[in-house]
């Protein structure tokens, strides 16, 4: 045998040294490791710079708030000075509408008012509002008409106010000037209600002085607005709307606030929405406060505009900080990984020179490499590995020539001709899964003209099988000899196999007697597959098991079966090596595609037909591996 340079020329062979894959391979093992950590380091500063920026915002949003509560509750506290005397007012106001007989167009209102101004402070106004929410009479002319059912909530409020007995004061809030003020942005005015008596209509009193404006200017929403841009630099703006959309603080204030404020007052739900183009984030925050006490809804919005542009120059910091970070590391690493390489590379080499000489042929050449504990253990295993080698492949080769010689020893067990049998025709094959295996065949003459034809599968395969079905196939063509029924025939082999071998296994058979004279066939399924008989008409009829196994429970007795054959009939013998042959998708090809198969080609001889069943099971399975021995034996009746 030539070395293996002198085979191939001495050309080298293509691909990578192990020098550059150890160099490339660790290189990319360290980036991938320093960009993996890098970039789990970079999302959780990341992820803290954000949680930061939200928990100030958080924080921004729940001191607005309460800061808006506490202005409110403040304010409420003045507003309540002048509750109880307007109590007393409008107790005066019924007793002057009662004393005009119910009529509201007999009160005369500018002197009730005249007669009232003294008690309070600034200018008092005096409305009636009838059961349709409209002002009907007014000291101010120009709210005459005014629609309260423009605004639902009011109007529900003062409804019930109209129909119980209780008195109802609102706080200071933003007056109606006119029919055409529908944003409620007038003078600041406190009102307060009462039923008439014939709760036909709604008297109210309010009350108009400067000194609303002066308790607000100490009181007021924009302090809140200016300590909440002081104390959140990420605040662009912010503006606190009142319950009817006007800004009465921070942003646009005096303007009417949008429809996103506008939906979040009409649904009593606080909202946030993003703005991609100026990188801003929009935090509406409903204020509830609403009091059973009060008619008019003194709730109110916290707009709260932050900025991300300080978030995001946060992120880019740490972005750039980390891939420098990141780069350094790959460049160190890349260089450990190359020196590392040219290390152990050269070592590897010297092996491969060296195994290159053991596999010329130079069997006592030694191993060299470093001086290290796994070069010296790779050393002693090439050396020992040469040694099994050397045996392992005598063993192989005597075992692969045994199985040659065994393939030829059960190869000349099966018939090398078929019978001639007058008006039939007969055909078979085998095709083992191993060099060896469990299906056999045979045929043999029996006296009187009969003639026995035999097909079994031994359980299993390969040498164990080979072996059983050698001692099956003597046993049964032994016994035959000296028996006439078929079933005689198959109970003493059963029990002389079970003598002889034990229940070890077992063999599916069927033995069947042809009549060469009478053209009857007399049969013993012993729980084979059962054989296919078409009929010459085309009609399918098959040879069901008259027993069990043999080979398993010894004294069993088995029945026999005597049917006619006719011309044209054909009758196909087959192992489960036909039906249950699989496909690469693990499909079985089944009893139907064999059933299939037979009545395509019934016209045909019976060599033709074993030919297309083994053709069509090879199609089926195409490049999926054998794993059961396939047997088919064809009896086809021609006269």
């Amino acid at each position: 045998m030539k070395p293996a340079d002198d085979q191939n020329g001495g050309a080298e062979i293509p691909g990578h040294s192990i020098q550059a894959i150890l160099a490339v391979s660790t290189a990319l093992i360290i980036i991938v490791v320093v960009t993996l950590a890098l970039t789990v380091s970079y999302l959780q500063a990341s992820e803290d710079a954000t949680r930061e920026y939200d928990a100030l915002r958080e924080y921004t949003e729940q001191n607005g708030v309460e800061s808006v509560r506490l202005v409110d509750k403040g304010l409420a506290l003045i507003d309540d000075e002048f509750t109880p005397g307007m109590k007393e007012g409008l107790l005066e106001f019924s007793r002057a509408y009662s004393a005009a007989g119910n009529d509201p167009s007999a009160v005369d209102l500018e002197a009730l008012k005249d007669k009232l101004a003294p008690r309070f402070p600034g200018e008092p106004d005096l409305y009636i509002i009838d059961a349709d929410g409209i002002i009907r009479y007014s000291t101010i002319p120009d709210v005459l008409g005014v629609d309260f059912r423009q605004y639902p909530a009011f109007y529900t409020r003062l409804t019930a106010v109209r129909g119980g007995d209780t008195f109802a004061a609102d706080r200071v809030v933003r007056s109606i000037e006119d029919s055409s003020d529908l944003n409620v942005s007038g003078r600041l005015r406190k009102f307060a209600y009462l039923p008439s008596p014939d709760h036909r209509f709604v008297l109210e009193l309010g009350i108009d002085t400067a000194e609303f404006a002066d308790i607000r200017s100490q009181f007021s929403y924009t302090d809140v607005v200016r300590a909440l841009m002081q104390n959140n630099p990420d605040l662009a703006g912010v503006r606190i709307v009142d319950v009817y959309g006007n800004i009465v603080a921070g942003n646009d204030t005096g303007e009417i606030a949008g429809a996103d404020v506008m939906s979040v007052l009409e649904n009593r739900t606080s909202a946030t929405s993003d703005n991609p183009a100026d990188h801003t984030t929009s935090r509406r925050a409903f204020i509830d406060l609403r009091d059973p006490m009060t008619v008019t809804d003194n709730s109110m919005v916290l707009e709260l505009i932050f900025d991300r542009s300080r978030l995001d120059a946060v992120r880019e910091y740490l972005l750039i900080a980390y891939l420098l970070i990141g780069l350094a590391a790959a460049l160190v690493g890349i260089g450990l990984a190359v020196g590392l390489s040219r290390y152990i590379g050269t070592a590897i080499g010297a092996v491969i020179d060296d195994a290159d000489r053991i596999a010329a042929g130079d069997l006592d050449h030694t191993i060299r490499g470093m001086n290290t504990a796994e070069f010296v253990r790779l050393e002693r295993s090439i050396n020992r590995m040469v040694q099994r080698i050397l045996h392992y492949s005598e063993e192989i080769e005597r075992k692969e020539s045994e199985l040659r010689i065994a393939a030829e020893i059960q190869t000349s067990f099966l018939p090398r001709t078929t019978p001639v049998i007058r008006g039939c025709e007969i055909a078979a094959f085998t095709r083992p899964a191993k060099e060896v295996g469990g299906d056999f065949y045979d045929f043999f003459s029996l006296e009187g003209g009969r003639y026995a034809l035999i097909i079994a599968d031994v359980a299993g395969k390969g040498v164990p099988a080979a072996l059983y079905m050698a001692l099956s196939r003597t046993t049964v063509r032994t016994v035959a000899r000296g028996c006439h029924a078929a079933s005689e025939t198959v109970r003493r082999s059963n029990d002389t196999i079970i003598e002889d071998a034990g229940c070890v296994s077992f063999v599916t058979l069927l033995y069947a007697v042809f009549d060469e004279q009478a053209r009857t066939l007399t049969y013993v399924n012993a729980g084979h597959n059962p054989p296919v008989l078409r009929r010459g008409d085309g009609t399918v009829e098959t040879l069901e098991p008259t027993g069990p196994v043999i080979g398993f429970l010894e004294g069993v007795e088995f029945e026999e079966v005597t049917i006619t054959l006719w011309p044209g009939d054909l009758l196909v013998f087959y192992t489960d090596g036909v039906t249950e042959a699989e496909n690469g998708e693990g499909a079985m090809f089944g009893e139907e595609r064999l059933y299939a198969v037979i009545d395509a080609v019934a016209g045909r001889c019976a060599d033709e037909v074993a030919e297309a069943i083994q053709d069509a099971v090879a199609a089926f399975a195409g490049d999926a591996p054998q794993f059961d021995d396939i047997t088919v034996v064809v009896l086809r009746i021609t006269g």
